[in-house]
């Protein structure tokens, strides 16, 4: 039996087999009640902090070539440019490099928009002649004729603007000649006669892979044992490979 406890005192502890005893049972019996909710809760969060960097892919980079390569650029092919007196159905493009001079290019793009808006008075004025002849145009009688209707509606909208848009100077540029390009449309978008528009995109090219020669390597630097692993190495240097580059086209137009 438990001895009494004295006045103004504490009861005194248990035995210390009961105390591990009843502990050990309480452990349990919390460890029943959680369950593995908690581990399951935390395994999806992890996973969904890792699904991001799973998703990303990675940028592929060029092979690297031996030493005994050499890689000569093909030149970017293009149509022939048309004369700046040609009609509106061929565009007029002219294509920018890192050396072509400022002044001299922006004289040549005036010079295009020049023409431009002299075909366009002339288209106007035959139109305005060719209505003219006809008349003020169909009268609303029981003998209208559809395509007489249909030229009528086209004559309108090509009036008030809304039809084909007019004619439009294309400076194309890749790499290294794109600032120049930019500078270009830059000084356009300054004049109250015209209007700039820019367009972002990209061009593949062809380079050519050259391998040298082993008695070129043998009179070089490398000697002996060299010698063999380049030959070793040239059969799996391709003979081309394509290379990515950034393009731009500015649109030069008049109001």
């Amino acid at each position: 039996m438990a001895e009494p406890t004295p006045p103004c005192g504490q009861p005194s502890l248990p035995s210390s087999k009961t105390t591990e005893s009843e502990i050990a049972a309480g452990i349990q019996k919390y460890a029943k009640n959680l369950g593995p909710q908690p581990a399951d809760r935390a395994q999806p969060a992890s996973k969904s902090v890792q699904q991001p960097s799973k998703a990303r892919k990675r940028h592929q980079k060029v092979q690297k070539l031996p030493d005994n390569t050499s890689i000569s650029k093909r030149p970017l092919l293009h149509p022939a440019l048309p004369t700046p007196f040609s009609s509106s159905h061929s565009p007029k493009v002219l294509y920018i490099t890192a050396s072509s001079p400022y002044i001299p290019a922006l004289k040549r793009i005036r010079k295009l928009l020049s023409e431009i808006s002299k075909r366009d008075k002339q288209s106007s004025a035959s139109l305005s002649r060719s209505r003219g002849r006809r008349g003020k145009g169909p009268e609303a009688s029981g003998r209208l004729e559809a395509r007489d209707v249909e030229r009528g509606i086209a004559d309108g909208v090509a009036e008030k603007g809304g039809g084909k848009k007019g004619e439009v100077v294309y400076l194309k540029a890749t790499g290294r000649a794109i600032p120049r390009a930019l500078e270009i449309g830059l000084r356009f978008q300054g004049e109250e006669d015209c209007w700039v528009g820019v367009e972002m995109g990209s061009v593949c090219a062809i380079d050519d892979i050259e391998v040298k020669s082993s008695s070129r390597m043998e009179d070089g630097e490398r000697k002996g044992d060299a010698s063999k692993e380049v030959e070793g190495e040239e059969q799996d240097v391709p003979e081309t490979r394509i290379r990515t580059l950034s393009s731009v086209t500015v649109s030069i137009g008049l109001k």
